[in-house]
């Protein structure tokens, strides 16, 4: 009987769904949805839930002790402190106690931070570098990026891998350390999602080069580590990116191929960033995809960080062998999608202050333009 419910239930979501083209309330359609098929769920796999149930987030302490080589850096501001909202809702940990090797990087914390909100982060550096999103503050904070973990080996000589992440990202820590586990950090490895699909040519230079967008994620082996430490002190790395016009990914890319000889490892079956073709967007991944994928990145201007969440109880709803389930969802989604394009057009980033400023600056700037236009228009007719 609940089983022949599914289709019922499906029509309400689809219904509940086409009334929010008349609203903003996106949320409130995620919650709804999520819970809907959650609470069907609750009957269908009671045994697994009652027996065999994981915890929503994954842990970072695992028997495993490759959790233990790894460090994850995860970049945001504090302009966008609302975004990590998300990633406590989804693959961080709530509990601090398994942050061990889990860093915040941040320019600074607003004067209105959340403490309750920085309290269920471990570790959070503040860089003190430019709040701005433009080439000096991303190559500040990879600079101290590197900085850190050539800190953190001093006490922790068994670190392996340095994997840096922004906060608009899923990662699949599972999936992440199963594929680290297999790859020998003494050999140098510069690994993740190939940014374009032609390569770069250097400045001055026949030779031409590659580079992992950090949008998709990025890992480090301890080897390659040792080799960029001369390039990437934290005075001289925002000098040099500066002087190549180069993004802090692009000129990571650069010092690599160009200057260290080693190549890129590109994974782009694993790593997924914003980047991605909007035709080719989530309803291009099965269950398969989903589940197989170390990362995600979202495009605030497709997908709100409210899937975030979602894709991580699929993955939850997977690992704990409700395919049915989670199959039943995901085509749900993937249909819907599908069948209302206009939903991925046209949003701004509301998790982020700076952006919501500049769409506004945007938008005053249309609106004035467009008034000017108009008061010349009715002088040409006034005269003519």
């Amino acid at each position: 009987m609940i089983i022949n419910t599914m289709p019922k239930l499906i029509d309400k979501c689809r219904m509940y769904l086409s009334m929010q083209h008349c609203t903003r309330h996106r949320t409130l359609y995620f919650r709804l949805l999520i819970s809907l098929f959650l609470s069907t769920n609750a009957y269908l796999f009671l045994f697994p839930i009652t027996n065999e149930y994981r915890p929503f987030h994954l842990s970072f302490k695992k028997t495993n002790s490759v959790a233990d080589r790894i460090v994850l850096l995860v970049r945001t501001s504090h302009n966008c402190e609302s975004r990590l909202n998300y990633l406590l809702q989804s693959w961080i940990s709530t509990d601090v106690l398994e942050q061990s090797n889990l860093y915040l990087i941040t320019d600074r914390l607003s004067n209105s931070a959340n403490l309750t909100l920085f309290s269920s982060f471990q570790n959070v550096i503040q860089t003190g570098c430019p709040e701005t999103h433009d080439r000096n503050d991303l190559c500040c904070k990879t600079a101290h990026e590197f900085n850190l973990f050539y800190n953190l080996i001093l006490t922790k000589p068994n670190l392996e891998w340095l994997c840096r992440f922004d906060d608009d990202h899923y990662v699949n820590i599972k999936n992440l350390y199963k594929y680290l586990s297999q790859i020998n950090a003494s050999k140098s490895y510069y690994m993740g999602r190939t940014s374009i699909s032609g390569r770069l040519r250097a400045s001055n230079s026949i030779r031409s080069y590659s580079f992992a967008t950090y949008g998709a994620g990025v890992c480090f082996s301890h080897a390659l580590l040792k080799q960029l430490r001369p390039h990437v002190h934290i005075k001289n790395l925002p000098v040099d990116c500066l002087k190549h016009r180069l993004s802090d990914d692009a000129y990571i890319g650069y010092l690599i191929e160009c200057i260290l000889n080693v190549s890129l490892t590109a994974r782009n079956d694993l790593f997924h960033s914003h980047l991605e073709k909007l035709e080719t967007s989530f309803r291009y991944f099965n269950l398969n995809h989903l589940s197989d994928s170390i990362t995600f990145g979202f495009a605030w201007d497709r997908y709100k960080l409210d899937w975030l969440p979602i894709i991580h109880e699929l993955i939850q709803l997977t690992n704990r062998g409700q395919i049915k389930t989670a199959s039943r969802l995901w085509l749900f989604l993937r249909n819907y999608e599908k069948e209302h394009p206009e939903n991925l057009k046209d949003k701004y980033d509301e998790s982020c202050i700076s952006h919501q400023r500049l769409r506004n600056q945007s938008i005053e700037v249309h609106t004035s333009k467009t008034r000017k236009s108009i008061e010349t228009l009715k002088q040409h007719n006034e005269t003519g």
